[in-house]
Parts: C-alpha cells; structure tokens; sequence
C-alpha cells in the first residue's frame, strides 16, 4: 500500500481476501465453538441418568431434567454481561482464552459431583465461560473475515457450536447404552433408570460422569490458543493502540506475500461512541438496531432451547426408548449444522432483512409438519394416526432442525454489524445474555404447557397424543419474529465493510 494512502482496517483485511490468516483464525474459533457446544448439550445429552443419579425412585424426573438446563443457561446469561466488556476493555484473545478455560476448568468437578446441588453449582458456574465464549467468537469473526465473505464465516461458527452439539450426542448416547458395567469402576456407581415402554426400573450405572471428565479437554486448548492466537487489528484501533494494530496489518500482508509498509498516521481510524457503557446500546444511534437483535435473538433462543430440552421427552413421550430420543435429537443437531453453513452463504447474497423474514416463515412451516405427521409407538401425528414411523421421524427432524437453527443463525451476522468496535462484544453478549433469559425460561413454559389438565391424564402424566399439539405453540413466538424483522430491520448491513459501517453509525446514517 502506497504510503500517504489513506486506509482502514477493513481495506487491508478485505484487500488480502481469504487466505492463510483467515483460515487460521476460522479453525481457531471454529474449535472453540465446538467445545463451547459440547458443554453445553451434554447436559441434554445426559440429564436423565444424572436425574436418576441424584433423584433415585422418581420415575418421571421432567422438571428436574429442564431444570439442569437451566442452571447452565443461568451461568450463560453472567458470562454474556461479564465477558462482552471484557473482551472490549482486555481484548478478544485474551477473555477467549480465559472462558475456554474457565468453562473445562469448571466442568470436571462435575463428574464427581456427590448430589444435584454440587452439580447444579457448578454447571452455573462453567455456565459463565460458555456464555462469554459465543459472542467473543462472533465478535471476532466480523473483524477479521473479508467483507463480502463476513455473514458466511459469522455463522459458519454457529455450525461449529452444532458440531459440538452432535458430538455431545456421539458420545452420550453410547454413554446412555452402556449399562452393563461402570465404565471407571469406583467412579460410576450403581443406579436404577424407568423405562417408561416397559414401565420397569432396570440397573445401570452413572457412566455419565466419564461424558464431564470429557468436558474438561478444553483447558488444555485454552493453553494452545495463548500461545498461537493473535488479537485483532480492529481491537486494538478501539483501544487506541495504533502502532500495534498497523504491525499486525503489515504481518498479514507479509504472510500475503505483499510486503507493504504501512504508516500509522495514515490509519483511518472511525468515529467511535464518546461513551462506552451498557447504557450507550440504547442511545438514539443504536436503540432500533439494539431491540432488533434483543427480540429475534431471544425469540431464537427460545425456539432452539426448549426445543433441544424437550424434544427426548416429546419422543419418549410418543413411545420411543431413551436411545430413540436422543438419536432424533442428534439428527436435528446435524440438519443444524448443515443450516448454519447454508445461511451465511444466503445472507450474503439477498441481505441480512430478507433472509430472516423469510427464515422464520420457514420455521413456521416445518413446525406445522411436524406437528401433522411425527409419528411412535403409544401415538402418531393428526394426519398419520398411530404406529412407530422412526425413519419418518428421522426426516422430520432433519427437515425442522434446519429451518429452526436456521432462524436463529439468520440474526447472527447482523448482531456485530450494528455496533462499532468500542463497544461491540458488549452490544453482542449483552444481546445474547438477554437472550438466554428466553431460552432458559423456554424448558419452563413448555413444560408447564404440557402438565396443563388439558394435556394430561388422570395421573397428571402427559398423554401421547398431547405432544404434537404442544409443541405448535412454537408458531405463536414464529410469528412475533416474522413481524419484529420486518418492523426493526430497517437497514441493509450487508456488503458493507466494518469501518465503513462504524462511520455511518456515528455519523448518523444507520440506526
């Protein structure tokens, strides 16, 4: 780059494209989301036998299941307000590193958790480096990927966070049928699990506890990532350190062949907020954008979760083992992944409004498939009647997993878009810590929908009929998404250049 030529850090990042950087970068963050995943869905994954662990002869354990769920999404919810300022005050690599290791740190003591109320503890505990993890990674990608590729790359990394879903599946369910003998004996000790298609108790172990030892790996990748992992150009022009940001620049190039020399006065450096306070997301500049994310994403996460928490209930409720379950909840988490890559390519192309307009019709529809045509054993879909359908059931929950994560992740590249670098972690994680408030009392609401006297049978148990109803209440929050995105999304963020997005804001172009 000539020197005199005036330039951002945009135009150097989007000047080199996709190359060895971003690959780096890509893989970097893209492991993180998997074990961020992982932590989180192994509770899913597992909340039965750890139910039966601690609340031996309850042969119905819902509330207690959605309620371990819970304690992790509570956890989420500090992460997310604590490590948005963080990252912004400390830097990305540095609050990425420590809530990677905070959260495999904070993990292992729950495999030897001696009664719920260790456990519950200490999945709000590791809650909290999960919760910071996300927004940082999300933050960090629309900083260092090239402009046009931005939305891909974005929620490339939510199919990361997927990938780790499934992986908790993988490993879980094999975990699950493995009752024969402890997988460490003195570790996994005796318990007793209903099944409720035979109506009987039978033996098995504890082996969930080997699922945490496995949650704990991530404390040996938050040791590689400080060593090899390199801040963000962007971060370091918030913060005012110039110098810094130009060296990293110039190494880029050089990595690129280039071997320009960059001069720092020659930085444009964009306007930024006078304040950078959790107060300055509701200023004039930023309120529409701010309540855009705040609602879609928490209409998201109320979907994905409670989704995710009862989808083995809703099909073990149906008549279909334990296994049964969490398989078609592991396929719904593999469409997801598949949705999470298609998206970002989508956004890119026809805009960050269309596309979530369109997601959430999407979702709306497949809901109501669902609903029709989910078939099992003890009962089937309005339109099927009664019979074990599995293989229908695999395509169903194929199908809906895609558009439901797909709705979700249609909100992702717009979030760090909207705000400039100074505060924008924040403006992120305070997004998605609002957000979990929705997805933590999503387990709650369906739940208490399915114990409604309408729903239940004279023992207070949830008919098999009754789940396919249930879960159509889902339409009702599609809809207040279907109408937020057209109302709140008021202007186009794709195609833009972060620089040239922050400009705008400040200068009072964007809302």
């Amino acid at each position: 780059m000539t020197e005199g030529k005036k330039f951002t850090t945009s135009d150097v990042i989007d000047r080199l494209g996709v190359n060895g950087f971003t690959w780096v970068m890509f893989f970097f963050l893209g492991f993180a989301m998997i074990f961020d995943g992982y932590d989180y869905m192994i509770v899913n994954t597992t909340n039965a036998l750890v139910a039966n662990t601690f609340f031996p002869g309850v042969a119905s354990p819902g509330a207690l299941m959605g309620s371990l769920t819970t304690w992790s999404l509570l956890g989420m919810v500090i992460g997310g307000a604590i490590g948005g300022m963080m990252s912004d005050r400390f830097g990305r690599k540095f609050t990425l590193t420590l809530c990677i290791f905070w959260y495999g740190l904070f993990t292992l003591p729950q495999a030897f958790s001696v009664n719920y109320a260790m456990f519950a503890a200490f999945r709000l505990i590791a809650g909290i480096g999960v919760g910071s993890c996300i927004p940082v990674v999300t933050t960090c990608f629309s900083e260092t990927m090239p402009t046009k590729n931005r939305g891909v790359f974005v929620t490339f990394g939510m199919a990361f966070m997927v990938f780790g879903w499934v992986l908790a599946g993988v490993i879980g369910n094999p975990i699950q049928q493995h009752t024969l003998s402890p997988i460490i004996a003195g570790m996994c000790e005796p318990i007793k699990v209903f099944t409720k298609a035979t109506g009987q108790w039978t033996d098995s172990f504890a082996n969930w506890r080997v699922a945490y030892l496995i949650g704990a790996v991530p404390i040996i990748y938050a040791i590689l990532l400080f060593f090899f992992m390199k801040e963000t150009p962007a971060w370091y022009v918030s913060r005012g350190r110039v110098d810094e940001a130009v060296k990293r620049l110039e190494a880029l190039e050089q990595q690129h062949g280039l071997g320009d020399k960059l001069v720092a006065a020659d930085l444009v450096i964009p306007p930024k907020p006078a304040k950078q306070s959790p107060s300055t997301l509701f200023n004039r500049k930023y309120l529409v954008g701010t309540a855009a994310i705040w609602v879609l994403y928490s209409i998201g996460q109320f979907c994905v979760y409670g989704m995710n928490t009862w989808l083995p209930s809703w099909f073990k409720g149906i008549g279909y083992t334990a296994t049964q379950a969490v398989t078609l909840q592991t396929w719904n988490n593999v469409a997801a992944i598949v949705s999470n890559v298609t998206v970002g390519f989508i956004s890119d192309i026809v805009g960050r409004r269309r596309n979530m307009i369109f997601s959430w019709v999407l979702a709306a529809v497949l809901i109501l498939i669902c609903a029709l045509f989910v078939s099992g054993p003890l009962s089937g879909g309005f339109l099927l009647g009664a019979g074990n359908n599995f293989a229908l059931c695999i395509v169903l929950m194929l199908l809906f997993g895609f558009a439901l994560n797909y709705s979700i992740t249609a909100v992702q590249p717009l979030m760090p878009e909207i705000y400039p670098t100074s505060i924008r972690n924040m403006g992120v994680s305070w997004c998605q810590a609002f957000a979990r408030f929705a997805g933590a009392s999503s387990s709650i609401v369906l739940g208490a929908i399915s114990t409604l006297p309408v729903f239940c049978d004279a023992t207070g148990n949830t008919l098999p009929s009754a789940w396919n109803t249930i879960v159509l209440f889902l339409i009702i929050p599609f809809a207040i998404a279907f109408i937020a995105s057209i109302l709140f999304v008021q202007k186009e963020t794709a195609g833009k250049s972060m620089d040239d997005l922050q400009t705008e804001m400040e200068e009072g172009q964007v809302a």
